[in-house]
């Protein structure tokens, strides 16, 4: 299936058709900011097993359409314009299409974890994934965790419930969608706005408390009212 010409696929540093390899896609969407768009522009990192539906995912967010075959070994970034809370944003969302990479994580500024609600082992290989990297992060990265196919089960299952459990352990959103048929594909990523959103506020009232605490010390090191 074709893509809609009028959202097609860009390199988002360059502004032409994106590069096929994961290096190339990966450099292009780690180098976007500079790109010259004037909109807030944030980082999405969608990650998780091969076959999960990520690529659908993807396209379907950011192109409103269903592409039934892809290569899954294909890693490409994307771009999309979105109005949130009465503001516009730019989403440059990287599919790592099964190709997993510290570097990728680190390069964002949130992640859609995506799992099959119908393969209960696809959870637990992204449980695997993030659990480890996390350990190795001073500050935790906005997730959302996005229980993808919600159209091939009719029941809650398995996954669903694990999913669950995981939301309240790592205090994350948990969202259904379906890359089919577009559920819950718009609320997946205004959860994600929102919560790196939440991130960035925190960090710069963090930074503002250490300010204070720090001009409240005399050179002697006492406390000043």
């Amino acid at each position: 299936m074709a893509l809609p010409t009028k959202s097609s696929i860009l390199n988002l540093l360059l502004n032409k058709q994106c590069a096929r390899s994961p290096e190339e896609s990966y450099e292009a969407w780690a180098q976007c900011k500079n790109a010259g768009r004037k909109l807030p522009e944030y980082k999405v990192v969608v990650f998780g097993a091969s076959g999960v539906g990520k690529s659908a995912l993807t396209i379907q967010m950011t192109h409103h359409c269903f592409v039934k075959e892809h290569d899954p070994t294909v890693q490409d970034c994307y771009w999309k314009e979105v109005a949130l809370d009465n503001s516009d944003y730019i989403l440059n969302v990287l599919d790592t299409a099964g190709l997993y990479s510290d570097q990728c994580l680190e390069a964002g500024d949130g992640v859609l974890g995506v799992f099959a609600l119908d393969d209960p082992s696809s959870l637990d290989q992204l449980q695997q994934i993030w659990s480890t990297w996390s350990l190795q992060q001073k500050q935790p990265l906005p997730l959302v965790l996005v229980g993808n196919k919600c159209d091939l089960v009719t029941t809650a299952g398995d996954a669903h419930t694990d999913a669950a459990i995981l939301t309240h352990k790592w205090g994350a959103p948990f969202i259904k969608t379906s890359a089919k048929t577009r559920q819950g594909v718009e609320e997946a990523l205004a959860l994600l706005v929102h919560e790196i959103q939440r991130a960035q506020e925190s960090v710069v009232e963090s930074s503002m408390e250490k300010t204070r605490q720090h001009k409240a010390m005399c050179s002697c090191g006492c406390s000043v009212a």
